[in-house]
């Protein structure tokens, strides 16, 4: 596939942010009026930089081979190095060959990253990797520094190093029901069913490891992990 169609053909279809809630009102049966139905959460926020990655890909198809390359390698300059909210894929990802990829094979390379930093215990990369809010199993995590600490903590706790990524396989979440069934209940927090997700199932040693996708910008970031 063409790099330029897909990264234009990827930029038209980003879904909009869902808006932020509004300040809280009287309950309305104080009211007199009947009770509102629950608003579902918010997924991920939109992260800073996403909708200048957005513009540029949407250039890319009007651009001279050169001047591509030259805006791909700005892109990843201003962009690429970012350890919280990324927008692009990390620095080990060719980005020219990443937008290349359909979405569902973009995500099983972030998830594959992840999975082998998790083996190689490098907090630093995996939260390169990862978005915010971030549900380590059932915790939600706000912030790097506090990411930095549950990987460091979850990390301690097990020989990761003995581990071997044997598989990664990626699913959409309506896809991932039908093979695997509902998530637990201590994952209800866990946005499943925001636009641009993917769930990825890494075989770890035997084990089953879960992670949760999003997109923002050209980046897959991981938002969820469970195992």
């Amino acid at each position: 596939m063409n790099v330029a169609a897909y990264a234009l053909c990827l930029a038209l279809t980003q879904e909009p942010e869902p808006a932020p809630p509004a300040a809280e009102a009287p309950p309305a049966e104080a009211q007199g009026e009947p009770a509102a139905a629950p608003v579902a959460p918010a997924g991920p926020a939109r992260p800073k930089g996403a909708d200048d990655v957005t513009r540029l890909m949407s250039k890319l198809p009007s651009m001279k081979p050169e001047e591509r390359v030259a805006a791909l390698e700005a892109l990843a300059k201003q962009y690429g190095q970012a350890e919280s909210n990324p927008v692009l894929p990390t620095a080990d990802i060719d980005l020219d060959k990443y937008l290349g990829l359909a979405p569902a094979e973009q995500a099983q390379v972030v998830a594959r990253g992840f999975f082998l930093d998790l083996i190689a215990a490098d907090t630093g990369k995996l939260l390169a990797r990862s978005g915010y809010p971030f549900f380590m199993e059932a915790r939600r995590v706000d912030r790097p520094e506090d990411l930095r600490t549950q990987f460091g903590k979850a990390l301690r706790s097990r020989r990761a190093d003995l581990l071997k990524l044997y598989s990664v396989e990626v699913f959409l979440p309506a896809d991932m029901e039908k093979k695997y069934g509902k998530p637990p209940a201590r994952l209800s927090a866990w946005n499943w069913r925001s636009p641009n997700t993917y769930v990825a199932v890494g075989n770890l040693s035997g084990h089953a490891a879960i992670v949760l996708l999003h997109q923002a910008g050209a980046a897959w970031q991981v938002v969820g992990f469970h195992d």
